[in-house]
């Protein structure tokens, strides 16, 4: 009947399996505080295989991470990590987080940049849009004024030629009437210097008969 509680009281198992905390737990090559000691410590927090455990002796066969297989009381065992164990693993998740954190803080500062970024090109554009709206409406109305100002110009060749035209006539009847008067004032000039010689040869005839015949003709 021994024999069988104690075949019964052990079970095999493969799963994990940790130190307690602030621990270091030897690790044994039989079930027994007698038996050779193979790891005089392995540290609380260690992950272990359990292998099997022996409820009558309270010993529990582990395998290291190195392969390393022995025995150690189950009473130093936990089927959880411990405290410590799992606060640094929530330091280092929180660590983790707080870099996610910070990149996402980043990552949002960078969008908000390249928005507001957007936003003054658009702004920009709008400008520039106005702008040449504008412009396009001064081309409009200054294509327009070109129009009619190159008709202005057209009309204004016609008057220039036909006022050139009147300008020649006026020349032309001006240097006529200047010879015509110079003709006239030449045949009065001559009229006059005969008038003045015959003039001048009565009076001398005048005088001289008077000074001869003692008196006037």
């Amino acid at each position: 009947v021994g024999t069988a509680l104690l075949v019964v009281s052990q079970f095999s198992f493969a799963d994990e399996v940790y130190i307690r905390d602030t621990l270091y737990v030897p690790l044994r090559g039989g079930e027994s505080n007698k038996h050779r000691i193979i790891h005089r410590g392995i540290r609380s927090g260690t992950p272990l295989e359990r292998l099997q455990i022996n409820e009558q002796t309270g010993y529990t066969q582990v395998r290291t991470a190195d392969g390393l297989e022995g025995w150690l009381q189950t009473q130093y065992l936990v089927d959880e990590p411990i405290a410590s164990t799992q606060l640094d693993e929530m330091k280092s998740e929180m660590r983790s987080l707080d870099t996610q954190h910070q990149q996402t803080l980043l990552s949002l500062k960078e969008t908000r940049e390249a928005k507001e970024t957007l936003t003054r090109e658009q702004e920009n554009l709008a400008d520039q849009n106005v702008r040449l709206v504008e412009d396009l409406a001064t081309i409009t109305t200054l294509s327009g004024n070109v129009i009619a100002i190159d008709e202005q110009n057209k009309q204004l060749s016609e008057e220039r030629d036909v006022l050139l035209q009147q300008i020649n006539d006026l020349n032309e009847l001006t240097d006529a009437l200047s010879d015509d008067r110079a003709q006239q004032w030449f045949l009065r000039g001559a009229g006059a210097v005969l008038i003045g010689l015959l003039f001048g040869f009565w009076l001398g005839r005048r005088v001289y008969h008077k000074r001869y015949n003692g008196g006037w003709v």
